[in-house]
């Protein structure tokens, strides 16, 4: 599909300047890795850098791999290199070491002196869940960490120079699947089970979330939580909004009384206003909360969340709020929710779907389809309701 590469190329175009030339660089000067092992490491390490910069969705995964770590290897000391949509989810109410990275601040100084951090802190190995960056993989390399482990994809032969234990992407794998299995290499004896996400609210936040709730919801005694949003840019993943409101309204027939709160970021505000303009019942603004320790505070009143393909989707499954995705662009093969208690909605048959993949680094900033958003304008209602039903607590729903 000519139009969904041409896309993907003006995307990863937008990336910053000295990652992209990187990049660039080391694909010319670095033509094909060599072999890597895959075989799992004799000895787990006790100092341990985990590298995820980008996706909060990710990081909702591999913060429960490291909870695992830490349960199965009390003395393991985990150093999390992280980016600004990643580090509170990785290190919220835990006792890693925090090492920052921030695209919008990044220049040849403070990637060294960032360098020079790690350096000091004399990690034994780097599990890097990152998907792409050859640059990124490179910066690690340079930090002198022994053991290497991280992901290839097709064509990714560059990456794998960079690497002492490279695990290459099989599409048969949901992205959780692939990170249990890049984490095995460090520990075999990992499970791909996920149970709820242990983080709790610390008291300052439980403080909070009483009078908030107090506030905006009052003493409704059911709650549904709506996410509207995509992220930024990608707004052909959304599911449109009037039928947001149509589940709405479909939900206060059953339940009589309920809460709508609308989880989202500053720049989604206006999909909120609309939602508002549009539904008859009674909604709650619980956009940009200030910490997404309250935004899982607030997700864990709720009896249900209904979200697009993003990061609160993943935050909502694996804290254990019955949790509905809904799945168009990109493939619930690969990024189901995880959870006990989550299930998606995935109902087109349009040729194009899905354009997103991850594991070759396809990622369009367009809709291609002549009918925008086609995939998700195929999801209806009816379907909507009936995956509800099938995570929500025993008569909740009536």
């Amino acid at each position: 599909m000519p139009g969904i590469e041409q896309n993907t190329r003006k995307r990863w175009g937008e990336r910053p300047w000295l990652t992209a030339a990187c990049d660039h660089a080391l694909r010319r000067i670095v033509v094909r890795g060599p072999s890597r092992s895959v075989v799992p490491l004799s000895q787990i390490p006790r100092r341990l850098l985990v590298v995820k910069v980008h996706g909060m969705g990710d990081s909702v995964l591999v913060r429960s791999i490291l909870e695992q770590f830490k349960s199965r290897c009390p003395e393991m000391h985990i150093g999390v290199l992280a980016g600004v949509g990643t580090v509170e989810i990785m290190t919220l109410n835990s006792d890693f070491s925090v090492h920052t990275y921030s695209q919008k601040e990044r220049n040849l100084r403070s990637a060294f002196a960032t360098l020079l951090e790690i350096r000091s802190s004399h990690y034994d190995a780097v599990l890097n869940f990152e998907q792409g960056s050859v640059a990124g993989t490179a910066f690690l390399a340079a930090t002198g960490i022994p053991i290497q482990l991280g992901f290839v994809a097709r064509g990714q032969g560059t990456k794998a120079h960079f690497l002492s234990h490279a695990l290459q992407f099989d599409d048969n794998r949901s992205m959780w699947q692939s990170f249990v299995a890049l984490a095995r290499l460090l520990d075999p004896g990992l499970t791909d089970s996920i149970g709820s996400f242990p983080i709790r609210c610390g008291p300052e936040t439980e403080k909070w979330l009483e009078g908030w709730w107090r506030d905006h919801v009052g003493l409704c005694d059911k709650a549904a939580a709506i996410h509207l949003g995509s992220g930024r840019g990608m707004d052909f993943r959304r599911w449109p909004l009037e039928r947001f409101a149509q589940l709405a309204e479909e939900l206060r027939h059953k339940l009589g009384t309920v809460s709508i709160v609308l989880t989202g970021i500053e720049a989604e505000r206006h999909l909120i206003k609309r939602f508002m303009d549009e539904y008859s019942g009674h909604a709650v603004d619980a956009s940009n909360l200030g910490r997404i320790e309250r935004t899982i505070g607030v997700l864990r009143r709720c009896g249900l969340l209904v979200s697009n393909d993003t990061g609160v989707m993943h935050l909502g499954a694996a804290i254990g709020v019955p949790t509905v995705g809904l799945f168009g662009p990109n493939t619930p093969r690969h990024w189901a929710p995880i959870g006990p208690r989550a299930t998606y909605v995935y109902d087109t048959a349009a040729p194009c779907s899905p354009c997103i993949n991850n594991y070759i680094n396809r990622m369009p900033s367009l809709c291609v389809n002549v009918e925008k958003s086609r995939c998700m304008h195929d999801i209806s209602v009816a379907s909507v309701l009936v995956a509800a039903t099938r995570v929500v607590a025993d008569g909740w729903m009536g």
